[in-house]
C-alpha cells in the first residue's frame, strides 16, 4: 500500500503571536488533530496535523476565523484533496507552516535536558 505524501499548507498569522497560536490549534481541532507543534524562534512554527475528510472544505476558513489565512496554493491544494478524496474516510496528513511577521526574531525556545 501507498501511503501519500501530507499535503504542504503555508499561513501568515499577524498580531500577537501566542494568542495566534491558541487560535490556530482551535482552528485544526475544529476539522481534525493536531500531532505536534514545533516553534522556530518567534517568526515561525511548524505544525503536523490531521485534518478529517469530511472537514478539508472548511479547514481554510477555519483558518481566516482563526486570523492566519492559508496562501492561494495551500487553499487549492485542500480543494483538490476534497475533491479527490471526497468518497474515502479517515484523515488527510498535512503539515502546516506558519509565519508570524510581528513575533521576535531572537525569541529563544527552551529545550529541556533529557535525563541520562
Amino acid at each position: 500500500m501507498v501511503v501519500p505524501a501530507p499535503l504542504t499548507l503555508s499561513a501568515i498569522a499577524r498580531g500577537e503571536r501566542a494568542a495566534a497560536i491558541s487560535r490556530i490549534e482551535a482552528a485544526i481541532s475544529r476539522c481534525g488533530w493536531l500531532l505536534e507543534a514545533r516553534a522556530f524562534s518567534g517568526l515561525y512554527m511548524s505544525f503536523q496535523v490531521e485534518l478529517e475528510r469530511p472537514r478539508l472544505g472548511t479547514f481554510a476558513q477555519r483558518m481566516r476565523e482563526a486570523g492566519a489565512p492559508l496562501d492561494a496554493a495551500s487553499e487549492a491544494a485542500l480543494a483538490a484533496e476534497a475533491t479527490a478524496t471526497a468518497e474515502r474516510e479517515g484523515a488527510v496528513a498535512a503539515a502546516l507552516g506558519v509565519t508570524f511577521p510581528d513575533g521576535n526574531p531572537d525569541q529563544r525556545q527552551v529545550i529541556p535536558n533529557v535525563p541520562g
